[in-house]
């Protein structure tokens, strides 16, 4: 094994009384929290209601402020406390830091390089691309900013004093934020970028899925499960962790059967270490009485005979334990089918699947000639989300096929000839 370099900076997590999971950012060799982003993560972003998980994201992306402080020899804590804060120097380099790979980030840091470990956590080492560039920033950007406030209440009695720490502290954050705003800028064109399958694909997927089919890749016992895994993902638009955070009580049968995603913060009831979440607003989506009928067997005829399956609510179970399905189980259903059956593509995954139910909504908008504030009405609802820019990021191929259709219409009225001249427009 290579000598490498130990991250000095993890993530631990704690869990109060009342079931809520809290991450907290720790100093590898101490064992205990960082005073600041504790208070940070606690008094701002948990009051701000976000969930668990982007909590720890958070405190991962501020990580590389200390990894960078470490590197160079600072003290953030007295830098905020005493009012210097960072050159603009420092500040650049602190964001071309942030683009590094995690690996070379930790290798600079001189007491780090003689240790022999693995890298964060079992973590794989990921590259500092542009998109983690830009959360690393936005979460350092907003730690100074309120932990720096902080500082700055407690110079009220002192007006000369607080005067000079909030000049400081303003050319401080203005400077940061334009790294933050203009270092690793999102790719606005529409190569390469995420989005749905195609028509022939999602048609491979659904006759391949279906539990008698002989291309089918899975074990007899699963095939059902998985079976209803792909469809509800398909029919619904549903998150990964929504559907690991069904539960059998939120089902309900019939010719008008629905389905409701709750949002269950750090369920009591839920053993995962990993705990699937709600990002979305909670929702009651309705069930045609097909899906409606293979949600209703898989409770009754499948999931009643695994005998863990009854010490816990949830709907989709392990077939083997019983226990709920974890998050990287869903991942390996998808890398099975991307491994075994042939015409599906290397993208495939839970996430690619909501955005084809979003290509799928759209075309079904365009057909049946609903206008555009019914459509981002209707899919804000579906989809669970509060703010309808956040439709965007999943109407790529849409954009682009009703662009391409208009240009084709336009060259067509051009009356384009063969023999190289052009009609009457």
């Amino acid at each position: 094994m290579g000598n490498l370099s130990v991250n000095p900076y993890c993530i631990r997590w704690g869990k109060f009384l009342n079931g809520e999971r809290m991450p907290f950012l720790v100093k590898r060799f101490i064992g205990t929290p960082l005073e600041d982003p504790t208070y940070w993560i606690m008094a701002d972003r948990r009051a701000l209601g976000m969930q668990p998980n982007t909590l720890e994201n958070e405190l991962r992306a501020l990580s590389f402020f200390y990894l960078w402080a470490d590197a160079r020899g600072i003290d953030i804590q007295r830098r905020l406390s005493d009012g210097v804060f960072f050159s603009l120097n420092e500040i650049t380099d602190l964001a071309n830091f942030c683009g590094l790979y995690i690996g070379k980030a930790v290798s600079q840091i001189p007491s780090a390089s003689s240790k022999a470990a693995s890298l964060t956590d079992n973590r794989k080492t990921k590259r500092g691309q542009s998109g983690e560039k830009r959360n690393r920033l936005t979460a350092i950007y907003s730690f100074v900013e309120f932990t720096s406030a902080d500082h700055l209440s407690l110079l009220s009695p002192w007006p000369s004093r607080w005067g000079h720490y909030s000049a400081v502290r303003n050319e401080c954050l203005k400077t940061l934020g334009a790294q933050r705003k203009g270092g690793g800028r999102r790719n606005r064109d529409d190569m390469g970028q995420r989005e749905g399958l195609d028509e022939n694909v999602l048609m491979r997927l659904r006759d391949v899925i279906n539990p008698d089919h002989p291309e089918n890749p899975f074990e007899p016992q699963v095939r059902f499960r998985n079976y209803v895994i792909i469809l509800l993902l398909l029919a619904l638009g549903i998150r990964r962790g929504e559907l690991c955070g069904l539960k059998v009580p939120d089902c309900s049968f019939g010719t008008n059967g629905t389905l409701t995603v709750h949002r269950r913060p750090d369920d009591p009831a839920d053993p995962r270490k990993n705990k699937p979440a709600t990002k979305t607003a909670a929702r009651l989506l309705p069930l045609n009485p097909m899906l409606s009928d293979l949600v209703h067997e898989l409770i009754t005829y499948h999931r009643s005979k695994i005998p863990g399956a009854r010490l816990h609510p949830f709907l989709i179970v392990s077939c083997d334990t019983g226990k709920p399905m974890s998050l990287s189980n869903v991942n390996k259903i998808m890398e099975r089918l991307r491994d075994a059956v042939s015409g599906l593509p290397d993208e495939l995954s839970a996430h690619i699947l909501r955005h084809s139910w979003n290509d799928w909504f759209s075309l079904r908008m365009d057909r049946e000639g609903y206008s555009e504030e019914n459509e981002v009405k209707w899919r804000m609802r579906l989809m669970g989300w509060r703010d309808p820019d956040t439709a965007r990021h999943y109407l790529r191929r849409t954009v682009r096929r009703r662009s391409d259709e208009v240009l084709r219409d336009m060259q067509d009225q051009l009356d384009i000839r063969g023999d190289g001249g052009m009609g009457r427009q």
